[in-house]
């Protein structure tokens, strides 16, 4: 049977599909060692950047050549696949790409071989070129053009977000590397100079690259001292032991009485949330963090903790353990305008981008973020505005919880001219695609129009002989052509199972809306399920669908005619695209690496995506699967495809029989079900809207006086015969 040769030819086709696949490892010393053999020298990962220097010896001193970094560590980018794509950047002492090598990526369009060797000749044009670069990625058959200032670059044939997402990766990272260099080399400089007086910024510094928002500018801890934005709160030991004369916790730090000069509180405060404070002081991961916290509308609070008082939960402290720790500390609180706010400690350690020694922060400081919660009225603190931070300093007098002596200290905290520092928001990069798809988001908008006007009128659509077929057979065109092939409009279960795997890696599903065709399809695609179901995308806008019923066409043409399976076997095998469906939600959930294997079910990249150019085995299971098609109607989209199952199963919510029925449907006419190629009508003349691909045969025939039996016998003045069965019932017996 034709569907048991499929089955074959799918097991076949996804085993070959799936051999050999693997996943690349990360960079270690002895990988970067092999790179860069004698005489060049690998120095150690830079403090808090995973980046390897690479030095070259000159006399007795070895002088910096290169830094060289994996992407992923800096600046994760999902690409298509929701993942992030890791690429080894070399970049030179100048800020210029001695090498930008693709590592692994999970973008499932590119998975095999080949299409791997296209995202490396992709990444590989960024060599040459420097941070300060301004990159257009252009069509794929583009000629790359490079000036001092500006680069144009080929694209990725159906992978415009892919190739940002690349570009993305190296280019931001390579600014956060050269960044950091810059401001380590300033530090240098600046403690040189303090110490001759006479030392000039060298001639290799690596210029940073400016950041996204508006009113950030490079500059080093001092730079955010001298500004107001980090501000020391220093009190002495002295000083605390004065607070607590005449109190019971008088005279019990004896570090304290014997070293009265040293500092007891040393912290640094900062409204972390501001641009200017935040891309200079943290790194990138935290900021990126800190920052969606102020898009929230949460104010964040750094605290630089690095004082004998350190500072606790702002809660009463506990009894002391066994070793009597927390004999001391400090709890922190926050007023503005008379109103008390509390604050609220994230579960954070690290984050500072500037180290102890060169930033005037004490060694071994913890850096604390708080975010502040609304006061009791529902007002949010307004950081441009002053503040009064009270500090309440306590030691314990005793082993009962509340034997506690406290003191309390307040000061003023405020960010001189703090509106010149606020932030702009970004404008999110996934909109970037869209002003530059702008005319194909135009196009397809238009012919969503034209598709509704169409299924509105659908009366009016079949009304005249011929006309259904032409105008069905002018949009599918449309949809293999423009939309497939052309504008790369073909949704997947990608898009599902990706999103599964971000949301339970607690990854941001952000990447999504990188493909505008994709989104705006999704969002008309839920819409009509409401409407039509299920039938307004897989009957009107699958390319690949469109491509099946236009080779089944040809194939009629010739004179090979398709057949309809048996009622119990086509039941049988509907519900294997259900199967599928689980499987690979079920892999989303669990393995990654499975998932990436098995999404290959579906044959749209290779036909639609790729146009066919791929290794054999996705080329051979995209042929069966068209192949299919022309022995059973549509096939793969009525029992493997689990997007359609998808969609099959949304479209249960749908409120309206929009097909015209009539009482004779089904007793005693089945002209309808035996014209339905996909099947979709049961004897009774029940629509199942969960097969139905909305091709209008039915409303044609419901409508023609030609086909329609109860039309033609009213066109010829008669009555239906109906014949009434007698069945004789048993009397019954008994009580």
């Amino acid at each position: 049977m034709a569907w048991l040769w499929f089955a074959a030819c799918l097991a076949a086709c996804l085993a070959a599909c799936l051999a050999g696949a693997a996943h690349a490892g990360t960079l270690t010393r002895p990988t970067v060692e092999a790179m860069f053999p004698p005489p060049l020298i690998v120095g150690e990962k830079m403090g808090h950047l995973p980046v390897w220097p690479i030095f070259r010896r000159a006399g007795a001193t070895p002088e910096i050549q290169s830094y060289v970094f994996e992407t992923v560590d800096l600046e994760p980018v999902a690409g298509y696949g929701g993942k992030p794509l890791n690429l080894i950047v070399v970049m030179d002492r100048d800020g210029a790409f001695v090498q930008t090598r693709l590592l692994t990526h999970s973008e499932p369009i590119f998975r095999s071989e080949k299409g791997t060797a296209v995202l490396a000749e992709f990444a590989a044009q960024y060599q040459g070129l420097t941070v300060q670069h301004e990159i257009q990625v252009l069509t794929p058959k583009a000629q790359r053009q490079v000036s001092a200032t500006k680069a144009t670059l080929h694209g990725i044939m159906a992978g415009t977000v892919t190739a940002n997402a690349i570009d993305r990766s190296i280019m931001e990272s390579s600014a956060q590397v050269a960044q950091a260099v810059a401001q380590a080399q300033a530090q240098a400089q600046a403690q040189a100079q303090a110490g001759s007086g006479s030392v000039q910024a060298g001639a290799d510094t690596v210029k940073p690259q400016r950041g996204p928002d508006d009113r950030f500018q490079r500059t080093g801890w001092n730079g955010l001292a001298a500004a107001g934005l980090v501000q020391a709160w220093t009190v002495s030991q002295g000083d605390v032991e004065t607070r607590f004369r005449g109190s019971t916790g008088a005279g019990r730090d004896a570090e304290g009485m014997i070293r009265p000069q040293a500092l007891a509180i040393d912290i640094w405060l900062s409204w972390i949330a501001l641009p200017q404070a935040g891309r200079n002081a943290l790194q990138a991961s935290r900021w990126r963090e800190v920052r969606a916290l102020r898009e929230q509308g949460q104010a964040v609070l750094m605290v630089i903790d690095g004082g004998r008082h350190s500072l606790v939960a702002p809660a009463a402290p506990k009894a002391p353990d066994a070793a009597g720790q927390r004999s001391r500390g400090a709890q922190l609180a926050l007023q503005q305008a008379g109103q008390a706010f509390a604050l609220q400690e994230l579960p954070w350690r690290d984050g500072l981008r500037l180290s102890g020694q060169h930033s005037g922060v004490a060694a071994g400081s913890v850096a604390r973020y708080y975010t502040v919660a609304p006061a009791a009225d529902g007002r949010r603190v307004d950081i441009e505005q002053p503040v009064t931070l009270d500090l309440t300093l306590w030691r314990r007098t005793g082993d009962a919880p509340d034997a506690l002596a406290r003191v309390a200290l307040s000061r003023n905290f405020s960010v001189p001219d703090a509106a010149a520092y606020r932030p702009e928001r970004e404008t999110p990069r996934w909109l970037e695609p869209w002003a530059q798809r702008a005319l194909d988001l135009s196009v397809l908008g238009v012919a969503l129009a034209v598709l509704v006007g169409l299924l509105v009128a659908q009366r009016r659509l079949v009304a005249k002989p011929g006309r259904l077929v032409k105008v069905r057979t002018a949009y599918l065109v449309f949809t293999l052509v423009w939309l497939g092939w052309v504008a790369q409009g073909q949704l997947t279960i990608v898009s599902l199972t990706s999103l599964i795997e971000a949301l339970a890696a607690g990854r941001s599903a952000e990447f999504l809306l990188a493909d505008p065709m994709a989104v705006l399809l999704w969002a008309f695609t839920g819409v009509t399920l409401l409407v039509w179901g299920r039938g307004t995308f897989c009957g009107w806008l699958c390319p690949f669908g469109a491509l099946q019923e236009l080779v089944s066409l040809a194939a009629r043409s010739v004179g090979l005619a398709q057949r309809h399976l048996r009622l119990r076997t086509d039941a049988a095998l509907k519900p294997i695209k259900y199967a599928v469906l689980a499987l690979l939600v079920g892999a989303s959930f669990t393995s990654a690496a499975w998932t990436e294997r098995l999404v290959e079910i579906e044959p749209f990249k290779t036909s639609i995506s790729l146009h066919f150019q791929r290794d054999w085995p996705y080329l051979l299971f995209a042929l069966a699967c068209l192949a299919l098609g022309t022995v059973v109607y549509r096939g793969y989209c009525r029992y493997v495809c689990p997007l359609g199952a998808v969609f099959a199963l949304l479209g249960r919510v749908r409120r309206l029989d929009w097909i015209a029925r009539k009482t004779q449907c089904g007793t005693p006419c089945q002209t309808c079900r035996h014209g339905c190629h996909y099947q979709a009508i049961a004897a009774t003349g029940r629509v199942d809207y969960s097969e139905c691909f909305q091709c209008l045969d039915c409303v044609e025939i419901h409508d023609d006086d030609r086909h329609c039996l109860p039309l033609v016998m009213a066109r010829k003045g008669r009555t239906i015969p109906i014949r009434v069965v007698t069945v004789a019932v048993p009397a019954r017996t008994g009580a």
